[in-house]
């Protein structure tokens, strides 16, 4: 009876027991959250790093790997204002290989910045043992040194195992031409006259 009497008196705090249970969800919900957040950031980041090094793995087997093309890297040409960069691409392999494409270095003579360029060669299609060309013009002023770095292929820019060797040399600096200067002598007449020398004294008045 007491406890029955108590019960009356005291009822029990329906209210506060679901505040209190409606708090206890919230934490567990952000607490998942932030566990779920941390899951996958950390997933995220691992997976990058594992793509890093997929490709840098790739990239040392493609230069392992048996070349399928030969690259001759001619001097850089200066005209004027101008630099030209090209070369010649050979496919040394038994395979067509199709929509190739050169891959340089330049170096920005401002900020030292290293800036890659894409130069596509001449040729869409080149068979075994055929050869293309690449030729780009850039600005003098702007670049400092070029450096080949690799060949792509195809529409997705595959690598290519390949071979550089040194290409046609830059042809010599034209050196200036001489120059004949003509002096005209006085011609003999009345304007011997005028010319004061030990043999012709001025006259004086």
């Amino acid at each position: 009876m007491d406890i029955l009497n108590q019960l009356e008196t005291q009822p029990i705090p329906l209210e506060e027991e679901e505040k209190r249970h409606t708090r206890r969800l919230l934490v567990g919900l952000a607490c998942a959250l932030v566990l779920t957040g941390l899951f996958l950031g950390g997933y995220l980041f691992l997976r990058n790093r594992h793509e890093r090094q997929l490709a840098a793995a790739q990239a040392v087997e493609v230069r392992k790997s048996t070349p399928k093309v030969e690259v001759l890297v001619d001097d850089p040409v200066v005209k004027g204002k101008t630099t030209t960069l090209s070369g010649t691409v050979r496919n040394i392999s038994s395979e067509t290989l199709y929509n190739l494409a050169v891959e340089l270095q330049l170096r920005r003579r401002a900020g030292s910045g290293v800036e890659t360029k894409t130069i596509a060669t001449d040729t869409a299609e080149l068979p075994p043992d055929g050869r293309a060309r690449y030729s780009v013009e850039v600005p003098t002023q702007d670049y400092s040194t070029s450096t080949f770095a690799e060949v792509v292929s195809g529409q997705d820019r595959t690598a290519l195992a390949f071979k550089a060797m040194p290409g046609n040399a830059a042809p010599p600096m034209e050196s200036p031409q001489p120059r004949t200067v003509i002096v005209d002598k006085p011609s003999s007449g009345k304007r011997d006259e005028f010319i004061n020398t030990p043999n012709n004294p001025g006259r004086v008045p």
